[in-house]
């Protein structure tokens, strides 16, 4: 059996959190980041107002101009990834110092959840 495909699955770092060093980070790279199939996922970027998404590649390859201008404490900024095989989407909220990090998927913003919703009906929303 080859571990690392089955590591790339989240219910299985889910259920086995003692197998990894840093389960958390694995949670995350395990929605849409999948090594063998990664280039059917999609990658997405919401800044407030306007809402992209691509098929395959990095977030910096497929959106520079929004990618490299954000600043990571941006409250507006939220990006992650959709994966089409578990049928999950990852969110990374902003992390801004002092305020409490939103952790479910109904803290997100409206316009946010909205906009995931018409692309991929029906996926598992996951935040980090």
């Amino acid at each position: 059996m080859n571990w690392y495909k089955q590591a790339q699955n989240y219910q299985y770092i889910k259920d086995h959190p003692e197998e990894f060093e840093y389960p958390e980070d694995e949670l995350y790279f395990s929605i849409g980041q999948n090594k063998d199939d990664g280039d059917n996922s999609y990658c997405w970027i919401w800044n407030g107002k306007e809402f992209r998404k691509a098929q395959g590649g990095t977030h910096s390859m497929n959106f520079p101009d929004l990618f490299s201008n954000f600043e990571p404490d941006d409250p507006n900024v939220y990006r992650g990834w959709a994966d089409p095989f578990q049928e999950m989407i990852s969110v990374v909220a902003p992390r801004i110092e002092g305020q409490v990090y939103l952790k479910i998927p109904t803290d997100l913003p409206t316009r946010l959840r909205v906009a995931l919703g018409d692309y991929w009906p029906n996926y598992d929303i996951k935040v980090f």
